[in-house]
């Protein structure tokens, strides 16, 4: 494990673990709790690349960008350790560390490779060792809200792996569950287009999973419709808008379209906890970052889209949160 950086030291990082559920209420609508506490899922698609930086030079920059963050009413990060071809940042010790420092969370991701052979036993076991390895390794962090367990896999899969696969998921998610009960398991998938698909998968295990949930990236204008339709699709579990983003030409621009999306996920309280823009930064490992960049690499906005979503999320709680520095 990476060491951790010197200037913060134990009494400054909370104890762990922390305890993270969502609870069906009597009405049917769900709530997202952290410790027991409700909230809403404030989040933030995390991706800039610090892992070629010493210790001490990526502790400067969680330190600037988590205090941002947390000012804007930030409370989750999520990320990835690859996707797409590309290789993203590494979610270590230190970024926990900083992260907890200013009462972020963080959802963990294990990436599932698409071209993976999810028939061949050798290439499984050999996942299941290396999430064994990850969650033993993190999930008594109290800045852990939840493991990310694959992102878009089926957008790039063969589908004639997808039988496979499925059966496969739930073993793992299942394997993170027995090892991490303190932690729900999230997969990410585009939109709604293979809820069928997923739905045919879950149905070959009866057991119940409420503990595993779903995220939706969506990149258009049918996030409403998204959002609507999801008790339609039998999934007896909450949602998170795991990824949005809104393009420039959309009518009134890009950040009235994110703020529209931010408010479209508010608007179904009952069963979306909440969502994540995508991204923080233009300054990332896939060239559309430069399109969904909120920040450039010097983490200043590089238009009024992320103030705009700001004073969205401030509004949320009422009052802003108390970063660290102002405790």
């Amino acid at each position: 494990p990476a060491p951790r950086a010197a200037s913060i030291s134990a009494e400054e990082i909370i104890a762990g673990p922390s305890v993270v559920t969502t609870e069906k209420g009597p009405d049917g609508s769900y709530q997202y709790l952290v410790d027991g506490v409700p909230q809403v899922f404030i989040g933030m698609g995390y991706n800039p690349i610090y892992r070629y930086l010493s210790d001490a030079e990526r502790a400067a920059n969680y330190d600037r960008d988590f205090r941002i963050l947390c000012q804007a009413g930030v409370n989750t990060i999520t990320g990835w350790d690859a996707d797409k071809g590309y290789e993203q940042d590494k979610f270590d010790e230190l970024t926990l560390d900083y992260a907890s420092r200013y009462g972020l969370g963080v959802v963990m991701p294990f990436y599932l490779p698409p071209d993976g052979d999810y028939q061949d036993p050798a290439f499984t076991e050999e996942l299941l060792e290396l999430a064994a390895a990850k969650i033993v390794r993190f999930m008594h962090h109290p800045a852990l809200r939840m493991w990310g367990v694959g992102n878009e896999v089926l957008t790039e899969m063969p589908q004639q792996m997808w039988p496979a696969f499925g059966e496969f998921y739930l073993q793992l998610a299942d394997l993170f569950h027995v090892l991490d009960a303190n932690h729900p398991v999230i997969y990410r998938e585009a939109e709604d287009i293979y809820l069928a698909e997923l739905t045919e998968m879950l149905e070959l295990d009866t057991q119940q999973r409420p503990w595993l949930l779903y995220g939706t990236n969506v990149y258009s204008e049918r996030i409403d419709a998204i959002l609507a339709d999801w008790p339609s699709h039998g999934f007896d579990i909450p949602l998170i808008v795991s990824e949005f983003g809104a393009y420039p030409y959309w009518t009134g621009g890009r950040a009235e379209g994110y703020v529209r999306m931010w408010q479209t996920i508010r608007s179904y309280p009952d069963y979306v906890l909440g969502g994540a823009p995508y991204v923080w930064m233009t300054d990332g490992p896939e060239p559309t970052d430069q399109l969904w960049g909120l920040m450039n690499d010097n983490a200043q906005a590089v238009d009024d889209t992320f103030p705009r979503l700001s004073e969205e999320w401030l509004a949320e709680n009422g009052e802003v949160s108390l970063c660290y520095q102002e405790r």
